[in-house]
């Protein structure tokens, strides 16, 4: 009878054995499923970041220049995504670039930045599956839309008539001042537009002023800049900023005037003359002088392409004026 017992419980002892057998192999292949799983989402977090990064990048620089973009497109979008890797290091693929729909779809994928591998290096699910997988992430992103409404950094509109994509340097005068308007034009409404810019009213003391959707936006009487005005307009030289353009005005003059805003252009502002005698290179360029009793901004329009927040946007294409806002679609 006790060497049948012992006998029994050795038995017990071999079923035992398999069974403990069997339930590490199911706790590891838990342990590799939550441990890889981690590792998989953490690395499509980062090249969803650099894909993201890389797409937005590529937009702007294609809404700038679009001749430029389509061959920096494919350096551009690495740099962006190899920046947003933990190892510096991802494998960035223009899958599409459309300058005539205007957008761009990247996708980033794994690349190990010391070994050069293109397989994500897992803990466990490679020694149970044998496999090491490639993750990836996809980013569209467009520069199709025109800003129709946001923050004017300076509060002032430009008339149409003055925009000039391909003039280069230009002097844009101030309508109101004793120097003849560098150009008028008619409105929609049959109105004669006064040339160059106006100062718009309404801004904070910052100098800022937001300017809502297809508006009409009084004008401030006078030619003396907002307050604040000067010292951020010293803040945007050699910069570009965003400016409306208006389309239509009301003629009734001094604080009842206002103005009615089309769209945006991007002003690169290279000197200015404006309030009593504050001017800045405003004598430099041979066709873009604006001294004596002048009153005006010197500079340039360009293409643009805004990254910033707040501005809404139009498809309509009387809102083209250059700018554009790029944006993450998908």
């Amino acid at each position: 009878m006790r060497r049948l017992i012992t006998s029994l419980r050795g038995t017990e002892r071999g079923g035992i054995s398999v069974m403990v057998a069997m339930l590490m192999v199911v706790l590891l292949g838990a342990a590799a499923v939550a441990l890889d799983t981690g590792l998989i989402y953490a690395e499509r977090a980062q090249l969803q970041n650099g894909a993201d990064a890389a797409a937005l990048a590529v937009a702007e620089e294609c809404a700038n220049d679009e001749l430029v973009c389509s061959v920096s497109a494919a350096s551009l979008g690495g740099q962006y995504a190899d920046a947003n890797s933990k190892d510096a290091a991802s494998d960035a693929t223009i899958l599409e670039l459309n300058t005539t729909g205007d957008f761009v779809r990247v996708q980033a994928s794994t690349r190990d930045g010391v070994t050069g591998s293109d397989k994500l290096g897992l803990t466990f699910s490679s020694m149970l599956w044998g496999t090491e997988p490639t993750v990836g992430a996809t980013a569209t992103a467009s520069w199709s839309m025109f800003p129709h409404g946001g923050p004017s950094i300076l509060p002032l509109a430009f008339a149409p008539c003055v925009f000039d994509l391909d003039g280069g340097v230009q002097l844009i005068r101030f309508h109101g001042n004793t120097s003849p308007p560098s150009c008028t034009s008619t409105s929609p409404s049959g109105q004669v537009l006064p040339g160059g810019f106006s100062w718009l009213a309404g801004s904070d003391s910052d100098c800022n002023l937001d300017v809502e959707n297809d508006t009409d936006v009084p004008s401030k009487p006078g030619v003396s800049s907002p307050e604040g005005c000067v010292d951020v307009l010293k803040s945007l030289y050699e910069q570009t900023a965003l400016l409306p353009v208006y389309d239509d005005f009301d003629p009734a003059g001094g604080a009842n005037g206002s103005y009615h805003i089309k769209g945006w252009a991007a002003f690169k502002i290279l000197g200015w003359k404006v309030s009593g005698s504050e001017q800045k290179d405003n004598d430099i360029y041979p066709d873009a002088t604006c001294t004596g009793n002048c009153r005006g901004l010197i500079g340039e329009f360009v293409s643009f392409g805004t990254l910033a927040d707040g501005f809404t946007g139009t498809t309509d294409p009387d809102a083209d004026f250059g700018a554009s806002i790029v944006t993450l679609t998908k």
